[in-house]
């Protein structure tokens, strides 16, 4: 429970700075708008068995886009202020970071998530079965926006104190969220076509979900401990 309040108090101390700013949450929101335009210019013409067929590539690579976006940035105050061996050192579990970077990180998805989905609806028609079955859309967004986000902040902390950071996060990232970003996809589209498989495949994304985390915070102190040891050489 104490990890828990340390992470909730430290992310909302990141919401607040970034309400304050909105750097981040511009950029995602101006980027997730031009994601949506281009590809509805590039799809809205499709058949309808064509569109099903596209929008859950649309909608997940938006969200693997996004979400490179999201983590370059999260660390960036630590790193620009020089910060993050006090925030080594303060009385905070390390676990409670972790956490914090990640709620902040999957808050922001949820939020481009709030732009994608209607957009999507609007755009194409064979979207529908999204807006007749919110709670199942809700269910697979949220898991599929956790499984990205887990892998991520992870090597986001690792990499915080990195001169080429945005590059080596990217070739990190992409590969290690490709299984579950494929689930999703396959997911979204048993959504769309009303498949009996789909309770299966968000039972997957929970199982990803939970994997990704345990080790997640399992390996996170020693990733953050060796980018503040090699912050404190430089």
């Amino acid at each position: 429970m104490t990890s828990l309040r340390q992470a909730w108090l430290l992310a909302r101390n990141d919401l607040r700075q970034e309400l304050r700013d909105l750097e981040l949450v511009l950029t995602a929101g101006f980027f997730s708008l031009v994601v949506l335009v281009m590809f509805g210019l590039s799809f809205s013409a499709l058949g309808r068995e064509a569109q099903v067929l596209a929008i859950p590539g649309v909608l997940w690579l938006a969200v693997a886009f996004i979400g490179a976006l999201t983590l370059t940035r999260i660390f960036d105050r630590e790193r620009e202020a020089d910060t993050l061996r006090a925030l080594l050192v303060a009385p905070v579990e390390r676990q409670a970071i972790y956490l914090g970077k990640a709620l902040v990180t999957l808050m922001v998805l949820l939020g481009c998530m709030a732009v994608l989905v209607p957009g999507l609806l609007l755009l194409f028609p064979a979207a529908a079965p999204m807006a007749t079955r919110p709670g199942a859309t809700a269910c697979l967004v949220v898991l599929g926006c956790i499984a990205y986000t887990s892998v991520g902040t992870l090597f986001a902390a690792g990499l915080a104190s990195s001169g080429g950071k945005n590059v080596l996060l990217s070739v990190i990232l992409y590969p290690l969220t490709t299984p579950a970003l494929l689930v999703a996809v396959v997911a979204t589209r048993a959504l769309l076509e009303g498949h009996p498989a789909f309770p299966a495949y968000l039972k997957q994304l929970a199982a990803i979900d939970a994997v990704t985390m345990v080790l997640s915070i399992w390996l996170f102190e020693s990733v953050l401990v060796g980018t503040g040891a090699s912050a404190r050489r430089r």
